[in-house]
């Protein structure tokens, strides 16, 4: 068996830098999961006016899929006038209407940040989108490597 160092060199090397690529992800949704938590932990709920509803485009394929995200308006506590911020994440479907009360929850060390889903007390789906690429750029690199044993095993060999 004869081993070809510069396919061996670019394919293993590819695998190493595709796997530290899907770490680096991982610990990119790792910390985004551990800020949703951290924001959890420290959010006040309070009562808040939608004062206006922006929709936005959030779909790849050919079907649109139109999330909706409020405007609010809220007195956090202590503040002198109501405050007006975007929630970080789309509301529920259906959504309210301009003028309805919702229920949020909001930062107190940064009260812009105002969040529907903090109200469910979860941060399940925070940094899934991170985990997700990240496995995925693991799974290649394990693709890579595997391509590299069949080139050893099967092509050289022969």
């Amino acid at each position: 068996m004869r081993i070809h160092y510069v396919p061996t060199a670019l394919l293993l090397g590819s695998a190493a830098l595709i796997c530290l690529l899907g770490v680096v992800l991982l610990l990119k949704g790792r910390s985004v999961r551990r800020t949703a938590a951290a924001f959890l932990d420290r959010a006040v709920p309070v009562t808040a006016t939608v004062v206006e509803l922006q929709a936005k485009d959030l779909g790849l394929g050919s079907e649109p899929d139109t999330r909706y995200f409020a405007r609010v308006s809220y007195l956090p506590e202590g503040a002198s006038g109501p405050i007006e911020a975007v929630t970080l994440t789309d509301l529920p479907a259906p959504p309210p209407r301009v003028g309805e009360q919702i229920e949020v929850a909001y930062d107190p060390q940064r009260p812009d940040r105002v969040d529907v889903a903090a109200t469910e007390r979860s941060a399940e789906g925070a940094g899934r989108t991170w985990f997700v690429l990240g496995s995925l750029a693991l799974l290649v690199a394990l693709g890579v490597a595997a391509a590299w044993l069949v080139l050893v095993f099967v092509v050289w060999t022969s």
